[in-house]
């Protein structure tokens, strides 16, 4: 692992830190809920320079969040999450395709209304933005029906930035509730360099969570 690579996650992790630090002293008033939620993605590049035969690629996200109630209806919750992104290539002249794989640590901030249609089930939107610093990534080429397999690092933006929209279901249990949620992430910021050259493609990503919440009380 290069000293680049560390320092840009010890750098994320601070941030990430410091998020979640700030978002507990202003929540200390509020009833406060937090857990582990996992999910499935499909993540692709979209833009001007993304080439035609541009398409999604599998990918896995994961992390914790963060809720505070601010009312019977709306909630704030920030999230940390790492975050798989990436895209797959194919064209006439390229039939092997090419794949651009890239790891982020994602701190979205989200306003979330949720109206209970019974004690224990609850129905929820929410919308925010989001950062996400870049930690690794991997860039895959291959030729001659996959005979010869190049293997590189691409020119990434260290920091990618977009907003979050999503809807989904909390369901109480006790002190507890279970959550599934599907979100879109519209990345705003150009992500790849070619040649020193920033080029208009940005991360999209449909992904289904999971989630485990624990209830901290009032």
């Amino acid at each position: 692992m290069s000293l680049l690579n560390t320092a840009k996650k010890t750098v994320a992790l601070s941030v990430a830190a410091l998020t979640l630090s700030a978002f507990a002293n202003q929540a200390n008033a509020q009833e406060l809920s937090f857990g582990p939620k996992v999910g499935f993605t499909s993540s692709t590049l979209a833009g001007n320079d993304a080439p035609d035969g541009t398409s999604s690629v599998s990918k896995f996200t994961a992390g914790v969040f963060f809720k505070a109630n601010a009312g019977e209806i709306v909630s704030f919750q920030p999230e940390v999450l790492y975050a798989q992104r990436g895209a797959t290539t194919t064209s006439g002249n390229d039939p092997d395709g090419q794949t651009l794989d890239v790891d982020y640590l994602q701190i979205p901030v989200l306003i979330k209304a949720q109206v209970p249609i019974s004690e224990t089930i609850f129905p929820f939107v929410y919308a925010g933005p989001y950062g996400a610093f870049e930690l690794s990534n991997n860039y895959q080429a291959a030729i001659f029906d996959g005979a010869i397999v190049f293997n590189d690092q691409a020119d990434v933006n260290d920091f990618d930035f977009g907003a979050v929209v999503g809807a989904g279901m909390d369901f109480q249990i006790n002190s507890f509730f279970l959550g599934f949620d599907a979100r879109y992430d519209i990345g705003m910021s150009k992500t790849v360099k070619v040649d020193g050259e920033q080029q208009d493609m940005k991360n999209r990503a449909f992904t289904l969570f999971a989630s485990f919440g624990v209830n901290l009380g009032d």
